[in-house]
């Protein structure tokens, strides 16, 4: 097929490429339907270049592990999007990982040999080259372009492990340099022109200061011989706010890289069943005029689902279709609500009540509390000091503004999923409280109705799985929903315990609850100063939300 890559932009876009980017390796494959109505939509807003980053999930030959169990998407898959994205004016993109970040490959015995530490491959062992090749050759073989995404990112224990007992001392820049010259050669042989590698461990290593944000990092290393001639660096970056720290960021990653700089920006879809679309908007309007200003010529938008990809692919639409028009220039709020309501049928601000966020909030950096709630154990409560009071109110007001756009054709079945969540959690956000209320008490009377509120609050539970399922069909291969299945089933299932041990109780078959004699502890830490804030949050730290640490303070297994 013979076409010009990048395709050129017809609107005003100054990248030679604007790239849309999708996690597909977090338990939420997306299924090939919806990435081709996803494809649509991205070339619509102005995007060039589509990528969805794969870990495991992508099938390679000889390695029948490899993404095993996990939906991985075929090469017939791979091909087929590849073709499609074509169709519509997309370089699709391969984004592996060489390095680091394949944790759930090494469960199984044949690639545990060639783990280093963590989630990071042994460098230097010829059975981690056999098998990144045979990712670069599915890469090769599936998509057209000729540019590839290595990734290589938060590999801080390097070396560390296995490599470290093999091979004894040695520099961390040194293996990193050596693993990503053997890459990049591997790379040529299968005819990838440009290679990007993330930013963050050569700037680690390069400034010898494990703070990526550090906007006055001063380059110690030589690094004239680092990074291999046609490999472009990644400044990602998903946190700052200002313009200002964007631009030092860029210039430190240009000492180390002086040409072909990528920076990658995110919406913020990550840990959470909602989006967080103001939080992100707010980061790309910043970064993305740093991008200009500085003269950068590609740049990323991503989304990530860490933790079992619970929030709605669709859902941070208002971020991405943002970031377009500032890429174009466009700074007028009011034209980029109008332009956004046009082309997908609803207010640009209704659209973002998905973000359940908006109302009551006192601090710019402040998180949606629904993930917390639904898991939260109505028992141990490890996060009943973090809610505030007015939560009640607020989601019983989220329900009433969710719910007429329940019946929108196109978006209506996210609305619902919210809408049946906060109506979970606007009967559930207290009821640890109330349940320890009426125990010290010594009320019975009022415990046995908790015990029926319980019940209660476990149908609601149902209606929200049964809506979170269609969505996740919808937009998901069925792999991955196994683990929701067992989180919101166990939700239920304590929902039903908890109510029968408060029976057991009121009824004198026990003398007391024992999980409810102990007090409760406050688990927030005072935010870091890397953010601007030096005062408790609102809730709980942004990144520090995993599931297992949410649920019990017993060992229920790693969030990844």
């Amino acid at each position: 097929m013979n076409y010009k890559l990048p395709f050129e932009h017809n609107n005003g876009i100054p990248f030679k490429r604007f790239a849309f980017r999708l996690d597909c390796s977090r338990n939420a494959v997306m299924n090939v339907p919806a990435m081709k109505r996803l494809m649509d939509i991205a070339a619509e807003m102005g995007y060039n270049a589509f990528m969805f980053y794969t870990k495991d999930t992508y099938e390679i030959k000889g390695h029948p592990y490899f993404g095993y169990g996990r939906g991985r998407l075929t090469k017939a898959e791979l091909k087929e999007l590849d073709a499609y994205a074509l169709s519509k004016g997309l370089e699709l993109i391969p984004d592996i990982q060489t390095l680091a970040h394949l944790k759930t490959i090494f469960r199984w015995k044949h690639y545990a040999e060639i783990n280093d530490c963590e989630d990071i491959l042994l460098c230097e062992d010829e059975r981690t080259y056999e098998l990144i090749e045979a990712m670069v050759a599915t890469s090769a073989e599936c998509f057209t372009s000729r540019v590839i995404n290595l990734s290589m990112d938060e590999a801080e224990l390097l070396g560390r492990g296995k490599y470290h007992e093999k091979h004894g001392d040695h520099e961390r820049i040194d293996i990193l340099k050596r693993h990503m010259k053997r890459v990049c050669e591997l790379c040529d042989k299968y005819g990838f022109e440009m290679i990007q590698i993330s930013g963050d461990m050569p700037f680690r290593l390069a400034t010898r200061n494990d703070n990526y944000s550090d906007t006055k990092a001063v380059v110690q290393e030589d690094v004239s011989d680092l990074i291999p001639e046609k490999v472009g660096l990644i400044y990602w970056d998903y946190y700052k706010r200002s313009k200002e720290d964007y631009t030092a960021l860029m210039k430190i990653h240009q000492e180390i890289k002086p040409d072909n700089l990528w920076y990658y920006g995110g919406t913020w879809t990550w840990h959470t069943f909602s989006p967080e679309n103001n939080y992100a908007i707010q980061g790309l309007r910043n970064s993305i005029q740093a991008c200009v200003d500085v003269g950068l010529e590609n740049v990323v938008v991503s989304s990530f689902g860490d933790d079992g990809g619970e929030c709605a692919r669709f859902s941070a639409l208002p971020a991405y279709f943002y970031a377009a028009e500032i890429a174009r220039g466009n700074t007028d709020e009011d034209s980029i609500k109008e332009k956004f309501e046009k082309m997908f049928d609803i207010p640009f601000d209704e659209f973002k009540l998905l973000d359940l966020t908006g109302r009551n909030e006192t601090e710019e950096y402040c998180i949606e509390p629904t993930r917390y709630i639904l898991y939260n154990d109505p028992f141990i409560g490890l996060m009943d000091t973090t809610i505030p009071d007015y939560t009640r109110a607020d989601h019983e007001e989220l329900v009433k503004l969710l719910t007429p756009w329940c019946d929108h054709p196109r978006w209506g079945y996210m609305f619902e999923t919210m809408r049946d969540l906060c109506a979970v959690t606007a009967e559930k956000c207290d009821i640890g409280h109330r349940i320890r209320a009426a125990y010290e008490a010594g009320d019975k009377a009022k415990l046995g109705k908790l015990a029926e509120e319980l019940r209660r609050i476990r149908g609601l539970v149902e209606t929200f799985y049964k809506s979170f399922r269609r969505q996740w069909l919808l937009e998901n291969k069925p792999h991955g929903f196994d683990v929701s299945n067992v989180r919101i089933g166990g939700v239920m299932n304590r929902l039903d315990y908890c109510a029968d041990r408060l029976e057991d109780y009121v009824a004198g078959r026990i003398d007391r609850v024992e999980e409810l004699e102990e007090k409760l502890l406050d688990v927030r830490t005072p935010a870091s100063d890397s953010y601007g804030v030096k005062k408790y949050l609102n809730y709980w730290d942004r990144n520090s939300r995993y599931y297992v640490d949410i649920v019990s303070a017993n060992v229920v297994g790693k969030g990844y």
